[in-house]
């Protein structure tokens, strides 16, 4: 119950109601890759939005690309599965995207399609379409290996598949099929056999029977067989958004080795003024650097191109950058989650951590509780109430983060989250609120959790981690101290952002837990000797913990099970 160590260990890890409003729901947020044939126009693409409140939407849509043109359809009922699994049973609108791409060239491309409304909670929302115009693939795989492209049409379709050599090494495979869908992931599928020698080959993929003309494609297909190695990104396409003048922004590619013998990358370069490429070939990483600088609001165009030792040589990644004006702060929609495992719901008290964009211009951070409302020029409200934030901070990655503590006198069910900076509201986003909502903090890999014998961390030995009193497993008897949040309601009321108090007045939890060491029928039950706030600190709960008799070996999964609910399970070290 070591302040000190909390602290340390914590560091290493205006709104309407809710029956009042309409709350924006989209069917789904990603189409793509739609295979398009050169010279002509692709298949209009759908997705419902449907509200989850009440009232009505008025929905507005725009488009990152010119020849991704999105409309609002007339209100009809919904034909998506996700609206009546969300307990939906009204109308929705359909968003229609027209595909204008006969002028485009042969090529990936993508567009981001933003779904607003001024008075809607969970608005804006963004759908992510990509697609690809080309004549043909050719993909280079090793015998007895596979490899795949993926393609998007917008119906069922039958197929056929032909190969020049007669032999059955080229399918057209459906994913997660189903009847309440606008779009439809399919994968052309190259498996040769581990027989096939190495050479050329070439084979046709052909659809018929879409719902329109546009999914009746005909997709010629090259095959080299090799026994060199084959490099293949993480990613075929990069977009990253910024606003003017913000920061250099990173982001990362991997190159993994789909063939055979050892990949070596041998260096990354860029076409564009505003985007920088170094690649390191122990990790096999490319990182992107991206500059905005003081470039004028829009969408911005290049490439990186990635050489290595692998047989189909340099490979072109487009990327975009996509800069906007300095505005209102946008939390993303779900971006609302608990800082400890990053998901929902959370509860009265819960540390939590909101994403978006445009919270801060420049990285601000809060000292020790009692926690402020204010950091910078920013503010969160949490169902109307100004929340207790721990840091805000403008993430490398392009998005912005800001933990904070859900009001203690928060009530069970929606709640409703809206970011202020220099006195501009954002959007509103909703998450849903439990009475408890249990998760344990982890460090890298591992749990944060203090051996209190002495000091050490229940980690492997020499665990890559900077920690004053090392790592090393623990031992059957060893008493630990496991930090986690959401943990419920304590016997002493504290008020928000205020610190916890310390000894002999501890805060504990109305309810016990109890720690299972293990997973499954395997697993064995500790009772805790303290259970309930960390002190001296804001929101974090401590669970002191004997390891018990009989408790498995090795890398261990330790969970806490409440009557109600059950947090996530982390990795800890025992001997």
């Amino acid at each position: 119950m070591r302040r000190s160590f909390a602290v340390a260990v914590i560091s290493l890890v205006s709104v309407a109601a809710v029956h009042a409003a309409s709350m924006l729901r989209l069917a789904n947020t990603v189409i793509g890759p739609v295979w398009i044939s050169p010279g002509a126009n692709g298949a209009t693409q759908t997705v419902e939005a449907y509200n989850a409140g009440s009232g009505s939407l008025n929905l507005t849509v725009s488009s990152t690309a010119l020849w991704a043109a999105p409309s609002v359809g007339a209100s009809r009922g919904c034909s998506t599965l996700a609206a009546s699994l969300d307990g939906f049973n009204g109308s929705c609108l359909p968003i229609q995207i027209a595909l204008n791409t006969s002028a485009l060239a042969a090529g990936v491309y993508s567009a981001d399609i933003t779904v607003s409304d001024p008075n809607a909670i969970d608005a804006p929302q963004t759908i992510t379409l990509a697609i690809r115009v080309g004549t043909s693939l050719n993909m280079y795989v090793a015998a007895g290996m596979t490899g795949d492209v993926s393609i998007s049409t917008g119906s069922m379709v039958s197929w056929t598949a032909t190969t020049q050599d007669g032999a059955q090494w080229l399918s057209l495979v459906l994913d997660g099929s189903g009847s309440f869908r606008f779009s439809y992931p399919y994968r052309v599928h190259l498996a040769p056999p581990a027989s096939m020698g190495q050479g050329t080959y070439t084979g046709l993929v052909t659809t018929a029977n879409g719902a329109s003309q546009a999914d009746d494609l005909s997709i010629p297909v090259t095959m080299q067989v090799t026994s060199q190695p084959i490099a293949q990104a993480s990613a075929t396409s990069v977009y990253m958004t910024s606003a003017q003048n913000g920061p250099v922004l990173n982001s990362y590619l991997s190159v993994s080795n789909l063939g055979l013998g050892s990949l070596t990358l041998q260096g990354a370069t860029s076409n564009a003024s505003w985007l920088t490429a170094s690649a390191d070939p122990a990790s096999g990483l490319v990182t992107l650097n991206f500059a905005p600088g003081t470039l004028a609001p829009g969408l911005y165009a290049g490439s990186v191109a990635i050489a290595s030792n692998a047989i189909n040589g340099t490979i072109t990644i487009p990327v975009q950058l996509q800069v906007a004006a300095q505005g209102n702060p946008v939390a993303g929609f779900g971006g609302v989650v608990d800082a400890a495992a990053g998901a929902t719901p959370v509860n009265p008290g819960d540390i939590v951590s909101v994403y978006g964009e445009q919270f801060t211009f420049s990285a601000a951070a809060s000292g020790s509780p009692p926690l402020p409302t204010t950091i910078g020029t920013t503010r969160v409200l949490f169902n109307g109430e100004y929340a207790p934030m721990y840091y805000v901070v403008h993430s490398s990655q392009g998005y912005d983060q800001i933990n904070f503590q859900v009001p203690v006198d928060a009530q069970a069910g929606t709640g409703l989250v809206q970011v202020q900076r220099d006195g501009l509201n954002g959007n509103v986003v909703s998450v849903s609120v439990a009475n408890r909502a249990p998760s344990l903090l982890m460090i890298g890999a591992y749990a944060a959790a203090v051996n209190d014998m002495d000091y050490s961390l229940p980690m492997p030995v020499g665990y890559p981690i900077v920690w004053a009193y090392g790592t090393h497993p623990a031992s059957v008897g060893d008493v630990l101290t496991l930090y986690g949040i959401g943990m419920g309601p304590t016997t002493v009321a504290v008020a928000s952002g205020a610190p916890a108090p310390p000894y002999p007045g501890l805060a504990w939890l109305t309810s016990a837990p109890m720690v299972k060491f293990g997973a499954g029928i395997a697993g064995v039950l500790a009772t805790p000797s303290y259970y309930g706030l960390s002190p001296g600190s804001a929101g974090l709960d401590q669970i002191n913990v004997a390891v018990p008799p009989g408790a498995p070996h090795g890398d261990v999964q330790v969970s806490l099970i409440f009557s109600d609910s059950v947090s996530n399970s982390v990795t800890m070290s025992l001997q």
